[in-house]
């Protein structure tokens, strides 16, 4: 009788030990699966690439005789739960026919670094919506930077008056992101950025 009753003891133990350890697993698997769902999670790294649109622009005489979009590229890094920070580059270039053959040039290099606040979760839960956190990340980024500007042209007759310059860029931008799938998406930024107050593009989470 002793023995049967600690048998039972024992298989009643190993039992709830088994059912115990497969809900830890299940949970455990439920918060992993949310978390790499999410569209932005800590530890990400973020790749950008876009084009900026709305640039103040330099020239003045003549007309345009071509250009390069304005590029820009940023990579950044999830260091918490909504925080990632990383740097950012931007080049453009405008050409110029001016009057009687004169020709100019603008290059433009922008650099510098970006840090972003990921904020949909407290979105939904402020207003009581549910957008999707696997599909839409939104998101308010702060820049620091510098921005080279380099004036060339087939004379000096304007070299005093476009000196080459360095200012500083400053500003906030807000952006949203839409994730065809959990890696790439598309977004578009608007604020003070790398170029202009406009920015679309692509971009890829490893």
């Amino acid at each position: 009788m002793k023995k049967t009753s600690l048998l039972t003891l024992v298989l009643l133990t190993f039992l709830s030990f088994q059912t115990f350890s497969q809900e830890e697993n299940v949970d455990a698997q439920k918060d992993t699966t949310t978390s790499k769902d999410l569209s932005y999670n800590e530890g990400d790294i973020i790749l950008q690439l876009g084009t900026s649109f709305g640039y103040y622009g330099y020239g003045y005489v003549g007309s345009r005789s071509g250009f390069t979009l304005p590029l820009t590229a940023s990579m950044e890094y999830g260091i918490t739960e909504n925080i990632s920070v990383g740097p950012y580059l931007g080049f453009a270039r405008w050409s110029y026919e001016g009057y009687s053959g004169y020709k100019y040039s603008w290059t433009f290099i922008s650099l510098g670094a970006r840090g972003s606040f990921h904020y949909l979760p407290y979105f939904n839960e402020i207003f009581e919506t549910d957008l999707d956190e696997s599909k839409y990340d939104f998101y308010l980024t702060l820049i620091a930077g510098i921005e080279i500007r380099n004036y060339s042209s087939s004379d000096n007759y304007y070299d005093d008056y476009y000196d080459n310059d360095v200012s500083g860029v400053f500003g906030p931008v807000f952006g949203f992101k839409y994730y065809f799938n959990p890696s790439f998406s598309v977004f578009f930024e608007g604020g003070r950025g790398a170029f202009g107050y406009g920015n679309i593009g692509v971009s890829m989470k490893l």
